[in-house]
Parts: C-alpha cells; sequence; structure tokens
C-alpha cells in the first residue's frame, strides 16, 4: 500500500526528531561522569590543604647553642606535615634550649631543641653555673629572678669588722663582676614556668630561695671561689637593657684624721735602778766571859 505524501512527510520528520533526542541523549550520558566527578575533585581540592597544612616554627634569627628560645626568635610558616615530619611547631620549642645552632631563617627541627628542664643544656658554651648562698639582704629582698642580669659585690672585713671598732679601718668592698646572667633560682630555672597554684603565678609568691645560680666564665669562676672564701657577696640588679660596664672604685674604711693625730706618742720605759746593799755590821761571839770578834763588818761607810 503506497503511503500518501503527507505521511512520507510526517514519518520523515518523526524519524528525524527522534535522531535529534538520540543523539542529544548520547551525549547527555558522555558528559554526566565528567559533571559527577568535578564537585568532588573541587571538593577534594579544596579540603586537602586545609586538612594537611601546619605552622611550623621558623627562626627570625640565628639562635646559638644553649641559647633559651623566646616567642620573639620564631614565627609561623604554613607547610605540609608530610613534607616535614621532624619539624616543631612554636609552641614546641619556645622556653626550650637550643642544642645546635639554628640559622636564621631555618626551620626549627624537633632535635635541634631540648625538651627536658635540666640546668646544664641551659648554661651558656664556653660559661660554667656556680651557686652562692643568699639572703633577703643578698638577693634585693629576695626579687631576683631566673634570666637577670647582676653585679657582685664583695666586702672584705677588716680589723673595724672583726674588732667591732670603727677607728681600726681596712675594711673594703669593691666591685667584683658585672652583667652576670642569673641562670636559677634556688629550684626555679631560667626559660622554664614557674609553678602556680590554682589562682595562677601571681596568687602567692614563690619561697623565698636560699642560693642563686650564676653564669660565669672560668675566670670569674676562680674569682667568685676566692671571694667566697675571704669576703662576703652582695648582688645588685639592674636593667635588662643596661649593658654598659662601669668602672668602680674599691672602698676601704680608713681611721679618722683626727684620732691618728690624738695618738700619744710612746713613752720610753725606764726601768728602776737596783736598791744599793748596806753593809752588814760586825759579828761578835760571847760565850761566858769569852769575847771574840768573828766579823768586822765592812769598812766603806
Amino acid at each position: 500500500m503506497a503511503l500518501s505524501l503527507g505521511a512520507r512527510t510526517t514519518l520523515v520528520a518523526g524519524l528525524l526528531v527522534a535522531l535529534i533526542f538520540l543523539f542529544l541523549g548520547v551525549r547527555e550520558l558522555r558528559s554526566a561522569p565528567r559533571l559527577a566527578n568535578k564537585p568532588s575533585q573541587s571538593t577534594a581540592a579544596s579540603a586537602t590543604p586545609a586538612a594537611s597544612v601546619v605552622l611550623f616554627a621558623v627562626a627570625t634569627r640565628a639562635i646559638d647553642t644553649g641559647e633559651t628560645i623566646t616567642a620573639a626568635m620564631v614565627r609561623n610558616a604554613a607547610a605540609d606535615p608530610g613534607r616535614f615530619p621532624n619539624i616543631a611547631t612554636p609552641p614546641e620549642v619556645v622556653g626550650k634550649v637550643a642544642t645546635q645552632p639554628i640559622p636564621a631563617g631555618a626551620m626549627i627541627a624537633r632535635t635541634s631543641v631540648d625538651l627536658t628542664t635540666k640546668l646544664a643544656v641551659r648554661v651558656p658554651m664556653g660559661m660554667r653555673a656556680m651557686s652562692i648562698d643568699t639572703t633577703a639582704e643578698i638577693a634585693v629582698a629576695g626579687l631576683v629572678r631566673p634570666g637577670d642580669r647582676v653585679d657582685v659585690q664583695v666586702v672584705y672585713p677588716g680589723a673595724d669588722a672583726i674588732n667591732g671598732t670603727r677607728g681600726d679601718g681596712e675594711s673594703r668592698a669593691q666591685a667584683l663582676l658585672q652583667m652576670v646572667q642569673v641562670l636559677a633560682v634556688g629550684d626555679l630555672i631560667v626559660g622554664t614556668p614557674a609553678a602556680s597554684g590554682a589562682q595562677g603565678a601571681m596568687s602567692s609568691a614563690p619561697p623565698p630561695a636560699r642560693t642563686v645560680t650564676l653564669a660565669l666564665s672560668p675566670d670569674q669562676v676562680s674569682s667568685l671561689s676566692l671571694a667566697k672564701a675571704t669576703g662576703s657577696l652582695y648582688l645588685s640588679l639592674r636593667n635588662p637593657s643596661d649593658n654598659q660596664q662601669v668602672a668602680v672604685a674599691s672602698v676601704q674604711s680608713s681611721v679618722p684624721a683626727r684620732r691618728a693625730a690624738a695618738q700619744p706618742i710612746a713613752a720610753p720605759i725606764v726601768l728602776p735602778r737596783p736598791a744599793a746593799r748596806s753593809a752588814p755590821a760586825s759579828i761578835d761571839l760571847v760565850v761566858g766571859e769569852r769575847h771574840e770578834v768573828i766579823y768586822p763588818g765592812s769598812s766603806k761607810p
């Protein structure tokens, strides 16, 4: 049966529409996986940096071995912990001691700092730690703290201090050391947090310390050892920004001039002359009627 011209036209148009829908359907099916993967990839790309980036510690200046690291010595640097597994964060290094030199701008490794609170690692290289016994009078009313800088004075007692008299003189005071670093006060070591009560560190005053530990050069250790054995030591607290070495003259007690002038000149000692011995008188022996001179006596007057 032959189709009319209108039917054939309708059939061709239907086939064209079907082909168009088929083409569009195939194209959509091919592009659907790409569109489905794009959100996950963008989400992963945005989530990966946030999950992997860590703020590491970088030295803002060169740090020497034995130096206590402060917050001003480090800055934050974002990096992937997978690439730098041994790099420390700022909270891990602040207050700790460098066990090896750290260049400026270098990331600080955990192996470059000591995480303990031992005093030995906090002694600067080439220096020695030496303790002195203190009282409130010696240690500026107990206000000296670890990390402070102090001067050390020594008083050598003379005859006036020993005898308790002002006129004998000879006591001497002099500045022994200047700008000495305090490493520890009692058990509190520089760079370590102070023990605090329930209300914080300022709620209660620390107990008075019986010793102050100083950082000294080997020559200063010898000078301080001799001063400890022969004199009395006193500490004076310095401003942290005051680094000036001051020439200080020695002070010595002396005899007042008026007393020295009034002292009498010792007179020569005159021994008494021995008394003259008197000559004995004559001795007579009388027996009955017999009379005899035994010793006639001295003829000298």
